[in-house]
């Protein structure tokens, strides 16, 4: 990948579709009067009240196999049958998931699995729009601007590339050129929430740009063996499988052949509970995704500088430095004992963090707190 090279693509599946889902309608008229049971204190928890989703959340959040990939198919048609953001944003994720998992389907129907989960994603995002401008300030902002359904999209090309076997420098420039425009939105609304004083929509924003910006740095490294994806909508829940949550999945695959998935948690700062609890590898995001150490927007403008070949040099030198750390922490993590039990049985590999510890000491855990 040319450093510092501006790169103009269209479509961007993402961004694009972020951009112009309010302009459309929804497909049937949403339950609007039914959303505010989910906007209560622990009201999230009556999507589970659905049973092909609580099949969905209570699946160990690892890679499937041929079998896992049929169940998964069949647990996305009966959620892309509905309206809910939540459910519909599922239905993508098991769509997708079975697209990379079926070898022995045709590349054309993995490739069809893969357009079933973007049109999912894309009804999502229209649904989400619609709700938000009835619900207003309580429902539009934060979580609910569709962002991460947007970045899902983002990478619906590297997930195609991936099935066929392909993964370029081209596929993955793109991919960080629709990245860095979702973050540069979602900066904007966290710019918004801290004027407005909304504490949730800026807590979301932060977390939000802190995993981006993690994205960005891995197809920044521009290579092909190592393909990072959000987290499938199951991996990124906490209400099963807790220690296996994670935000990232970076994929080590060869023409196609996924050989092992390494599972990454972002944090804002990683706590001692924090730290006993994620098998996954904690990336701290105040402290290596910051580059001035507490906020994410400086790394945000340095990668979309730098992807529109605007950058400084400081910027430059700042995202190099960021993604060189990064990749050393995934080197060591992949040293770290795997822990018996299902990640042995799965491509999906745990590690400790014992071995990371030693050169990236916030990753200790402290004895003398709980």
């Amino acid at each position: 990948m040319n450093k510092g090279e501006s790169v103009d693509f269209q479509p961007l599946p993402g961004s694009d579709a972020l951009r112009t889902a309010p302009l459309f309608e929804p497909d049937t008229l949403l339950p609007y009067e039914d959303m505010s049971t989910y906007m209560i204190e622990g009201g999230h928890r009556k999507y589970l009240d659905n049973p092909a989703y609580n099949q969905y959340i209570h699946m160990h959040k690892v890679v499937v196999g041929e079998s896992g990939a049929s169940e998964l198919t069949r647990i996305a048609k009966k959620l892309a049958s509905e309206e809910l953001p939540t459910y519909l944003n599922a239905a993508g994720w098991a769509y997708a998931e079975a697209g990379l998992a079926l070898h022995s389907s045709s590349a054309v129907d993995r490739i069809e699995l893969v357009h079933k989960a973007e049109h999912s994603w894309q009804r999502a995002l229209v649904n989400e729009a619609s709700i938000g401008e009835q619900y207003d300030g309580i429902y539009k902002y934060g979580e609910n601007e569709g962002h991460r359904t947007a970045l899902n999209l983002a990478f619906a090309p590297l997930i195609k590339s991936i099935i066929v076997g392909n993964v370029n420098s081209t596929v993955l420039r793109r991919v960080l050129h629709d990245t860095a425009e979702i973050s540069r939105d979602s900066r904007l609304s966290l710019d918004r929430a801290y004027e407005e004083q909304d504490i949730d929509a800026a807590a979301f924003h932060r977390g939000f740009l802190f995993e981006a910006s993690a994205l960005m740095a891995m197809l920044y490294m521009d290579d092909p063996r190592y393909v990072p994806l959000p987290a499938t909508a199951r991996a990124d829940t906490g209400y099963f499988h807790r220690e296996q949550t994670h935000d990232i999945s970076l994929l080590n695959q060869h023409w196609g052949e996924i050989r092992k998935v390494i599972p990454v948690e972002i944090k804002s700062k990683a706590s001692n509970r924090d730290k006993r609890r994620y098998r996954a590898l904690i990336i701290p995001g105040k402290l290596r995704l910051s580059i001035d150490g507490v906020d994410p927007r400086d790394t945000v403008d340095a990668f979309y500088d730098v992807d529109h070949g605007q950058a400084t040099t400081r910027q430059t030198i700042a995202i190099e430095q960021l993604s060189t750390q990064l990749r050393e922490m995934l080197r060591l993590y992949q040293q770290g004992i795997t822990p018996e039990g299902l990640a042995v049985r799965s491509l999906t590999k745990f590690h400790d963090a014992k071995t990371v510890a030693q050169s990236f000491p916030e990753l200790n855990v402290n004895p003398k707190r709980q």
